[in-house]
Parts: structure tokens; C-alpha cells; sequence
């Protein structure tokens, strides 16, 4: 089962790569996305407009989609591999497949980059509003360029190595349902006015996911910054001094990391649904950012993710044969 599940996870990570995130409406992540909001607008407005109450619907809707996304892709798995273990790996990695988003967070990247060196800055903010939460419409080059850059270092974590990271534990079926919850806090986490008590359960439930899995990244990513010849003394500094500096308990923890190695400063306030949101500063700010800077921190999060996968295939082989 061991060998099973590594399998499954090798074969999403490489289904990822080749495809990223096809545009289909059967693509399980698609689905996971309407379901999240058909069951987002029925409990949240199932329950009074009071604060408890409200929070009392986010608690409801997390355990909602815990036992309708969990449990199904359960059973749906156990099904499959008592039919054929072949069928079994193949379920399972589709389900690591729809869990990571490595490829799918490269190209959109790479958008932003080819809209920053064409100059175009309305195209550039544009693209940085289709993967970021921030408003993007009064941003100059220099805030695409470091919004892209926060927002590829956060993703990272979230939706690279934190679904592999729990896929190599509980297997696709758990790394999806990671992937789900994820997705959640991002519709709905309490991140704006309208959902600051509804949307708080699947903040804290996603910030716990992704704690140690947003750790590990970092470590990851200040190696690759060796390999890849930018500032690792920097890199460590800026971590050590602003891996805190963030509202959320991870964002900053490989943002500080990007910041260091490529001497950048990041963070500070922005606008959300037009809220004002207060963030301290990250970095030391011995350079302006470019948009190298966007190609340097997706390599760190191609690189960290392929070490999450070299690291369960080590820590599972062991497991496997002691």
C-alpha cells in the first residue's frame, strides 16, 4: 500500500507538470470550486446575520465539505483499488494530480512576465488579479512585480507543498481533501469584511494544514538559493528577522526567503474588495525588483516541490522495507 500511494503520488506530480490545471469542466478541482460555492452561499445565508451565528455557519460549512469531499474520494478510492490495484494508482493519481498546482502557478507567472517586459501594465495587472486576492487596478510595475513575486513564494507552500506534503502522509484522498480546504480559505477566508467571522473556521483550519508543510518550503527554497547563485546569507537574515511578519502564520515564512536571496523588500499594506489591510514589511531592500526576480522564485518553488516528492519517495521507501 506504501508503494501504492508513492506510485499514485510520482504519477500526479508528473501529470501535473505535463498538464497543470486543464480548463475542463470535469476536472476534479473545478468541481471542488462550484460545490464550495453552491454550499458557501446556502450556509452563510442559512444563518443570522450575527457574528455568532455566522461563525457558527463557517464551522458548519468546513465539517460540510470535510464529509462530502473526504468521504467521497475515500470510498471512491477504496472502491477503486478492490476492483484493480492498477485502477487504484491511477484513481489515486488523479486525485494527487488535482491536489498540486506547480505548473498551472509557473505559467501564470510567466504571463506576468511577458506582460511586464512588453511594458504593458494594465495586461500585467490584470493577470496578477486572476491569481492574487489583492486589488491590483492602482499598482505600478513595481507592485505587479513584487505582488507576483509574494504570491507565487505563498503559493508555494499552499498549493505545491502543503497538497504533496499530506499526500505523501494520507495519500491522494488526503492530500485532495488539503487541497479543498485550501481552496476554501481562498473563497472565503476571513480575509475581508462580508466574511470575517464566516470565513474565520476555514482560515485557522487551513493555516494549520499548512504550517508545517510552509516551513519545510522555506527550507527548501533557501537551498535552491544556493544553487542557483543568489544571496543565501540574505536569505537566512531576512527569514530569521521577518518570517513572522505576515497576518497569516506562513505567508511570510517563504516570502521572507524570496525577499533575502533576492535582496528585495516585500509586504507592506494592500487593498482587498477595496479594505485597507496592514501588513508589515519584508526584507532588506538593497534593490529594486524585475521581473528576473518572478522567473528566480518560481524556480524555488519547482525546486521545493520536486524535494517534497524526493522526500517522500526516501522517507516511504525506508518505511517500506525496515
Amino acid at each position: 500500500m506504501l508503494l501504492n500511494s508513492l506510485a499514485a503520488l510520482a504519477l500526479g506530480f508528473a501529470l501535473d507538470m505535463l498538464f497543470g490545471d486543464p480548463d475542463v469542466i470535469i476536472y476534479p478541482q473545478k468541481l471542488v470550486k462550484a460545490l464550495i460555492k453552491t454550499l458557501a452561499r446556502a450556509f452563510k445565508y442559512s444563518y443570522k446575520r450575527s457574528d455568532d451565528a455566522q461563525q457558527m455557519g463557517g464551522v458548519m460549512l468546513v465539517v460540510a465539505v470535510i464529509v462530502i469531499v473526504g468521504g467521497l474520494s475515500a470510498i471512491l478510492l477504496v472502491i477503486c483499488y478492490s476492483v484493480n490495484n492498477l485502477l487504484g494508482i491511477v484513481f489515486e493519481g488523479i486525485l494527487c494530480w488535482s491536489a498540486v498546482s506547480v505548473r498551472g502557478q509557473r505559467l501564470s507567472a510567466e504571463s506576468i512576465t511577458r506582460a511586464v517586459k512588453g511594458d504593458n501594465l494594465a495586461r500585467a495587472r490584470k493577470r496578477l488579479s486572476e491569481v492574487s486576492y489583492r486589488d491590483t487596478d492602482e499598482l505600478d510595475m513595481q507592485g505587479v512585480i513584487k505582488g507576483t513575486i509574494e504570491t507565487v513564494a505563498e503559493d508555494s507552500s499552499d498549493k505545491a507543498v502543503s497538497p504533496l506534503f499530506w499526500c505523501a502522509i494520507f495519500g491522494g484522498a488526503g492530500g485532495f481533501l488539503v487541497r479543498t480546504l485550501n481552496i476554501l480559505d481562498s473563497t472565503i477566508g476571513f480575509k475581508s469584511a462580508d466574511y470575517r467571522f464566516f470565513g474565520k473556521a476555514a482560515a485557522i483550519v487551513d493555516d494549520i494544514l499548512v504550517f508545517i508543510p510552509a516551513r519545510l518550503c522555506a527550507m527548501f527554497m533557501l537551498l535552491d538559493s544556493a544553487f542557483l547563485g543568489l544571496s543565501v546569507k540574505d536569505a537566512w537574515k531576512v527569514y530569521r528577522k521577518d518570517k513572522r511578519h505576515s497576518p497569516s502564520p506562513n505567508a511570510a515564512q517563504t516570502q521572507s526567503v524570496c525577499a533575502g536571496a533576492m535582496e528585495l523588500t516585500l509586504g507592506g499594506d494592500i487593498v482587498r474588495k477595496g479594505e485597507l489591510i496592514k501588513r508589515p514589511t519584508i526584507g532588506n531592500g538593497k534593490k529594486e525588483a524585475t521581473s528576473n526576480d518572478i522567473f528566480w522564485t518560481t524556480q524555488m518553488m519547482m525546486f521545493a516541490s520536486a524535494m517534497t516528492v524526493f522526500l517522500a519517495a526516501v522517507v516511504r521507501l525506508i518505511i517500506h522495507f525496515v
